[in-house]
């Protein structure tokens, strides 16, 4: 009978129409959708039997009530049963049969016949408020059930018609006083409604999910057309690189093209029933990330898009990019693999020698400055996470030039090709060596105990690198600076680290090259200092902060100041004064001494306009200056704009100036002799190639460094060497000058030896000319002094003999 009713429901509902599969898919829905409500519809039954049977029993107490309330708790632990059975349940929606509604339609028939006791017992005993409240509950879950079984409209039937029958029963049992005739009518039509809406509600249930399940078919169908579609095309478009293939359920090839047989060299009986991922080549190491997304892909019979494999020939190795879905059966088996390889070796190798030029320099083969930046931000999230130290370390080929300049650049190739290599042999299996331009490398050495292992590689590479390099015959050979930047002691930010290791590179390189520094903070410090200097320095010529000073020189033959060194000062607002010793450098480094230069020579060639003709101005060169060919110009338009002769004026240069760019220089200095001017080289003695020097430039004067000048009295070395340098210049005709003169004894001794010139703090400091106007040791043109000099201003008139200037 229950048969029956099912039956006819199912055809009330339009489910009829469907096909004996999709109704079994419903009803597998409707029986999945009951299940997630049956929590909620058990907590409503529950609160509300609770709820009337306190209401009741505080107003109408009865042993019925007592009997009602201990099978409404029955009825409330059978659910609580089947709510925890339906809970340890992990199965999903799945196709039913009829027989399976049987149960929840059982269960809404017995739960419905307990609460219609409900109006049957208590109706004809209760009145006024206590009576509303019954039928109130009542109605409630009727409405409730109607709704929340819905999915089930059998089971909402039961369950409605059965309360319905009791309330009927109850409204009929009322006293002959109540309207129990028009009570009845209105839940009668109270009741039909409920059931059309049960009906209309699963109608439109079966509606929408018969509409997501022709969705997902068309879908279903539409990405089966695709996928055969885009191997069509594949095929066609690339017909001359590509080949389909097809496998079983256990990833086993079936029927083999003769062209795959070609391409892979396997013959087509071998290839038949082989694994699809024996005849890659597994032990490629460059192919281990694309064999692991083959295996993945496989394990789950996914899609494979795009995986590049190598298949080892037997003379070279050739690389496939195969494709390929997933088929499966009408009823969800998986069938096999139906995709297509294509050849892209060519594609590949091309690829490979574009990434190799974008990543490894194409010198010296080690990699560039983005591989080792990569290596590092790796090494330093393994530090964070595995607590392991590293070091960086900065390298550069202390004067490297000089090696291109005598040897040429082909040569110099050469030195940076056995210094890579050199320093590969060097490396750990983790270790990791990069050319980041020019001469300057970079090694990433990993797993270390300390600064102590790091400082054994810097000695290591040192030793390496300072072997004589053959090339073509000829022995080349330098030396190399290191500066050590340790993680996690210094930092655990890749910027700050090779920040740190290139100022401890800095470092090393002001020690005297040839040297391995590791950085320690105030190395970070002085960087800030030297950038807020340069800050205040890029504004001080527009405001006016620069001075010159000028230092005389006496002739020792005259007696008499003949010359004047030019000397900048820079008092700044808060600064105060600051020595040229600190802000020359700055200058220098922010690429600011040319213009700066640019200006001494103006402004110097303007004061020595105003002095007596005789006398004659010395201006210090930056070795950038003489690089530059705007110097020519520079010089050659303040001569002219000043008047001053050009055999007034001396431009003094250290060694340093010719040790990069010699050509350069030469020319730049050789064109400043053909103006009439003369240079000499200052600083004489102090570096280690002065005397090479004098044979490539005629210098017009050497200045004896007063190193050798203030020690020669204690040191017979020193006192030796003045001697020579004395001497060799005037072998070679050329005047000398010794600096640093600070007693009278080292000015008689030095006048002895035959010094053409003398110069230190014994005769005066460098002060501005007015000052050394008013001390007599200047003189200017009696014009000059008309015009610019103050009324009050004393002339200079006092005897230029040798003596100290106080």
């Amino acid at each position: 009978m229950i048969l029956s009713i099912v039956t006819l429901l199912d055809a009330g509902s339009g489910r009829a129409k469907m096909t004996p599969e999709h109704a079994a898919l419903v009803r597998g829905k409707q029986i999945q959708t009951m299940r997630e409500v049956v929590p909620y519809g058990l907590a409503a039954s529950s609160f509300n039997a609770a709820f009337l049977i306190i209401y009741l029993a505080r107003h109408a107490p009865s042993m019925t009530l007592l009997i009602w309330a201990g099978l409404m708790l029955v009825m409330g632990l059978l659910g609580l049963r089947m709510w925890l059975h339906v809970r340890r349940s992990t199965r999903g929606a799945r196709p039913r049969p009829v027989q399976d509604l049987y149960r929840p339609i059982i269960e809404s028939a017995v739960l419905g016949w307990a609460w219609a006791l409900c109006p049957l017992l208590f109706l004809p005993t209760v009145q006024g408020f206590d009576m509303v409240m019954v039928i109130c509950t009542t109605l409630g879950m009727m409405t409730g059930a109607a709704y929340v079984l819905s999915t089930v409209p059998a089971a909402a039937t039961a369950f409605v018609m059965s309360l319905a029958i009791g309330m009927s029963i109850g409204l009929l049992m009322l006293g002959p006083e109540a309207p129990r005739l028009m009570m009845l009518t209105l839940f009668i039509c109270f009741t039909v409604i409920s059931v059309l809406a049960i009906f209309w509600n699963y109608s439109n249930y079966v509606n929408l999910w018969l509409q997501q399940e022709q969705m997902k078919e068309q879908s279903s169908q539409l990405s089966k057309k695709t996928s055969l579609i885009s191997l069509l095309l594949n095929e066609f478009e690339q017909a001359a690189s590509d080949t389909l293939w097809e496998t079983d359920a256990a990833h086993r090839l079936l029927r083999p093209s003769q062209v795959l047989s070609d391409r892979c060299g396997i013959s087509i009986a071998d290839l038949e029933q082989q694994h699809m991922a024996s005849f890659f080549d597994a032990m490629n190491l460059e192919a281990h990330p694309e064999m692991e997304r083959l295996k993945t892909a496989l394990d789950v019979n996914g899609d494979i898009n795009n995986i590049c494999l190598p298949v080892l020939r037997a003379d070279r190795t050739d690389w496939w990019r195969i494709s390929a879905k997933p088929v499966f059966a009408d009823d969800g088996t998986f069938e096999g693999y139906r995709g297509v390889a294509s050849d892209v070796t060519e594609k590949r190798l091309a690829e490979k020698q574009i990434y190799d030029l974008a990543h490894y320099d194409a010198l010296t083969g080690v990699p560039k400055r983005e591989m080792l930046i990569d290596a590092l931000e790796s090494a330093v999230m393994e530090s964070a996470k595995a607590g392991s130290h590293f070091a960086v370390h900065a390298l550069d080929v202390d004067r490297f030039k000089t090696i291109n300049d005598v040897y040429g650049h082909a040569a110099g190739d050469q030195f940076l090709k056995a210094t890579a290599e050199r320093l590969r042999q060097l490396m750990g299996p983790d270790d990791v060596v990069a050319r980041f331009g020019g001469d300057e490398f970079v090694v990433l050495q990993q797993n270390i105990a300390g600064r102590d292992e790091a400082m054994a590689l810097a000695t290591a590479m040192q030793q390496a690198l300072s072997e004589p390099v053959d090339i073509d015959g000829a022995n080349a050979q330098s030396s190399v600076s290191v500066g050590i930047a340790l993680c996690p002691e210094h930092s655990v930010s890749s910027a700050e680290l090779l920040k740190f290791a290139d100022l401890a590179l800095l470092a090393s390189k002001a020690a005297g090259r040839d040297t391995a520094c590791v950085f320690e903070a105030n190395l970070n410090h002085d960087v800030s200092e030297r950038i807020a200097m340069e800050i205040d320095l890029r504004d001080a010529l527009a405001n006016n902060e620069f001075s010159l000073h000028y230092q005389p020189i006496i002739d020792v033959e005259s007696g008499r100041f003949g010359s004047f060194e030019t000397l900048i000062r820079w008092t700044h607002p808060t600064r105060g004064s600051v020595g040229p010793d600190l802000f020359v450098p700055v200058l220098e480094q922010a690429g600011m001494i040319t213009t700066v230069g640019d200006w001494i020579i103006r402004e110097a060639l303007h004061e020595a306009a105003t002095w007596d003709e005789t006398t004659r101005i010395s201006i210090n060169l930056s070795p950038l200056q003489v690089r530059n060919r705007s110097l020519i110009t520079t010089v050659t338009h303040a001569l002219a704009q000043t008047g001053v002769d050009p055999k007034r004026v001396d431009f003094e240069i250290t060694e340093t100036v010719l040790f990069d760019d010699t050509e350069e220089s030469l020319s730049v200095l050789h064109a400043l002799h053909k103006l009439g001017v003369t240079i000499s080289l200052d600083d004489f003695g102090t570096g280690f190639s002065s005397l090479s020097l004098l044979r490539i430039f005629p210098f017009d004067k050497i200045k004896i460094d007063k190193s050798f000048v203030q020690e020669m009295e204690s040191s017979g070395e020193c006192a030796a060497i003045v001697r020579s340098v004395v001497g060799l210049a005037l072998s070679l005709g050329m005047r000398t000058t010794a600096e640093g003169v600070e007693t009278e004894s080292q000015a008689e001794f030095l006048k002895a030896e035959g010094s053409s010139e003398l110069q230190g703090f014994l005769f005066s400091r460098p002060k501005r000319p007015e000052d050394l106007v008013e001390a007599g040791i200047l003189k200017r043109r009696e014009s000059a002094v008309s015009d610019a000099r103050p009324a009050d201003m004393v002339p200079a008139g006092r005897d230029g003999s040798l003596r100290r200037v106080v």
